[in-house]
């Protein structure tokens, strides 16, 4: 299971386990992208631009892909 959270224009991850290896990747109003290695954590921080109001973001590990998409408004 994942978490996800929004404060203060930044997306906090928080993963259930320790991930070896792997990438997020995040897409908003087709205005921002980031791509992110995850390399041995369970927590992630990623600051976000100001006027977003969805987000979709892609997380691969191993073999699993969980794709999530937020609205921030």
């Amino acid at each position: 299971m994942i978490l996800t959270y929004i404060n203060n224009r930044k997306l906090f991850i928080q993963f259930d386990r320790i991930i070896k290896k792997g990438l997020i990747y995040i897409t908003a109003d087709g205005e921002f992208e980031e791509t992110k290695k995850v390399n041995n954590s369970n927590f992630e921080i990623i600051a976000l631009p100001e006027k977003i109001k969805n987000i979709k973001i892609t997380i691969d590990f191993g073999k699993t892909r969980i794709i999530r998409t937020i609205k921030i408004e």
